[in-house]
């Protein structure tokens, strides 16, 4: 069986648009969004940590799913 190795995927914290006080995460594979945050956070640093955590999360379901 041939795999397929996993693509970088890449994880942005954005300011909301909304509220730019605010930020989101936005995990992409090159140009498209494959997750994103479904509201806002307080800032910058709990966006990361929760976006970075759900691209791990997304990266062991792949995996898994070899």
């Amino acid at each position: 069986m041939v795999a397929k190795a996993l693509t970088v995927l890449s994880l942005q914290v954005e300011i909301c648009p909304d509220d730019s006080s605010r930020y989101r995460w936005v995990i992409r594979d090159q140009d498209c969004v494959l997750r994103q945050c479904l509201y806002s956070l307080p800032d910058e640093q709990t966006a990361l940590r929760r976006g970075e955590a759900t691209r791990q999360e997304m990266g062991a379901l792949w995996r898994d799913a070899q």
